[in-house]
């Protein structure tokens, strides 16, 4: 079972007593990025770089193409080992069906979802939770009172509003706006450039398409799409393929 939220205080850490500000002197913790045949790993690998964030090894779960920068190498499965164990762990993979897959495997294996990581560049509360496993990139703004579950993605430059409930699993688009009061469900993604109301509540397993207007509740399994948010039948997030996309 994935761990507890914490309190942000540090780019990576994972209680109170980790780090005392973003800039602190603090001994990190190396990480492991499980699951890189996403092209989002890129990103992830440039806030650690931000942070002075050390990588221990990159992790590739699925036979399909890495998307590694030139120079840093891919290791399988058969490479964890108890040190590797050891270290935080993060799966740089956007679609929540694909992250919570490769989660489960990596659980299995014995990593801990204990920590989380924030880009430095980031804007938050003093008082914003973060769950284990997730990650905030760059630009990124989160408002007061607000609480990210575990194994939750927040893309470049999204901004969240205070008092949202952000639930386990979900991925936020680049540049998407989530007003204040928002609550959304476990394994939902929000479009690039979404825009959702204030005191909007979405569903589990809900697709906001990019650039989405969303001023109304919508249901569980479902996808709205365009300006107006269109709701449309019933869907899953995420492919059955299992890709690590």
């Amino acid at each position: 079972m994935l761990t507890s939220e914490a309190t942000w205080t540090h780019p990576l850490c994972s209680n109170p007593e980790e780090g005392s500000s973003r800039f602190g002197n603090t001994r990190l913790r190396p990480i492991v990025l499980f699951g890189v045949g996403s092209g989002i790993v890129v990103e992830v690998i440039e806030s650690c770089r931000r942070a002075g964030q050390p990588i221990a090894a990159y992790i590739h779960n699925r036979d399909v193409p890495h998307f590694l920068p030139t120079g840093l190498a891919a290791r399988g499965l058969s490479s964890v080992d108890s040190g590797l164990r050891s270290c935080a762990c993060i799966c740089p993979l956007f679609t929540p069906a694909n992250r919570l897959a490769a989660a489960t495997e990596a659980e299995q294996l014995g990593f801990a979802f204990d920590t989380y990581l924030i880009d430095p560049t980031a804007i938050t509360a003093s008082d914003l939770r973060v769950g284990g496993g997730s990650f905030v990139n760059a630009g990124a703004i989160i408002g007061a009172a607000t609480k990210l579950g575990r194994n939750v993605f927040v893309n470049r430059g999204a901004s969240l509003g205070h008092h949202n409930e952000i639930g386990d699993f979900v991925s936020i688009g680049p540049g998407a706006i989530l007003a204040g009061q928002v609550v959304v469900g476990p394994g939902s993604m929000i479009g690039t450039g979404a825009v959702v109301g204030p005191g909007v509540r979405i569903g589990a397993d809900v697709v906001i398409g990019a650039g989405a207007l969303v001023l109304r509740d919508v249901p569980a399994h479902h996808t709205a799409l365009g300006p107006s948010a269109r709701i449309l039948a019933s869907t899953r997030t995420g492919s059955d393929d299992a890709k690590s996309r």
